[in-house]
C-alpha cells in the first residue's frame, strides 16, 4: 500500500507563468531609491578593488543638532532625578533617626566613665 507516498503532479510552468503575469503588477521603483542604491553599489565596488581610495559621504538621517540637544536634555533629566533621589534618601534617613533616636539618652557623666 502506497498511502504515505505523495502523488506526483505535473505542473505546467507556462500556465503558472500566465497566471502570475495576469495577477501581478510590475513595480516601478522611486528614482531616489534607484540613485541611492546605485551610489551604494558603486562605493562597495570601488572599496572592493581599492579600499584606500574610497571616501564615503554618507547622508545622516538625524542632524547632529538634534542629537546634541537630545543628549543634553537626557543628561539634565538624569541629573534632576538623581538629585531628587538623594534628597529623598536624606529625608528618609532624617525621619528614621528622629523616630528611633528619641529614646533615653545616657547622661554625659556615664559616657565619660
Amino acid at each position: 500500500m502506497d498511502i504515505f507516498k505523495r502523488k506526483k503532479k505535473t505542473i505546467e510552468l507556462t500556465a503558472i507563468e500566465a497566471h502570475l503575469a495576469a495577477s501581478l503588477q510590475p513595480v516601478v521603483p522611486r528614482q531616489a531609491f534607484v540613485s541611492n542604491l546605485r551610489e551604494r553599489l558603486m562605493v562597495q565596488a570601488a572599496s572592493a578593488t581599492s579600499p584606500e581610495l574610497v571616501i564615503r559621504d554618507e547622508q545622516r538621517n538625524v542632524p547632529r543638532g538634534w542629537l546634541l540637544a537630545g543628549g543634553v536634555f537626557g543628561s539634565l533629566v538624569m541629573l534632576v532625578v538623581s538629585i531628587r533621589g538623594l534628597i529623598s534618601m536624606i529625608e528618609m534617613m532624617g525621619s528614621l533617626l528622629k523616630r528611633f533616636g528619641e529614646g533615653k539618652q545616657a547622661p554625659a557623666s556615664q559616657l565619660a566613665h
